[in-house]
């Protein structure tokens, strides 16, 4: 059976991370945690508009389901970063695919914070290569 980036590349697409974060403080951060995928810098959130990503409001931060995946994953040792200066805390992000022309042919537009799509539900979303 094919690994994820293997059924990436079968496809035709690779990664790409979006970040609202500046490119000195992008900079930072992968000198602390480097990444072998491409992260691209979005300040002012164009792409994210573009995508339909919306915001949410400070109450969902309080949900249970939001604490208790927040509760989860401090036990197991990541804890939530401030944001820098700058990142908006309310933006909500997705996970896009989109073709080799820039068109959306699958996203998961996060309802809250920690809603995340399965790599099994984003490799179900890839075009057949």
């Amino acid at each position: 059976m094919a690994t994820a980036r293997e059924r990436l590349a079968q496809a035709g697409v690779d990664l790409l991370v979006v970040c609202q974060a500046t490119p000195a403080e992008l900079a930072r951060f992968l000198q602390r945690e480097p990444y072998s995928i491409p992260i691209v810098c979005d300040p002012a959130r164009t792409l994210y508009q573009q995508l339909g990503l919306t915001r949410t409001g400070f109450w969902s931060f309080l949900r249970l389901g939001e604490i208790r995946t927040y509760l989860r994953l401090i036990a197991r040792g990541t804890w939530p970063r401030w944001p820098s200066t700058g990142e908006d805390v309310y933006q909500l992000g997705g996970d896009c695919v989109l073709d080799h022309m820039g068109n959306v042919v699958w996203a998961w537009r996060s309802r809250t914070a920690t809603d995340r799509p399965t790599i099994a539900e984003i490799l179900r979303g890839l075009p057949e290569g």
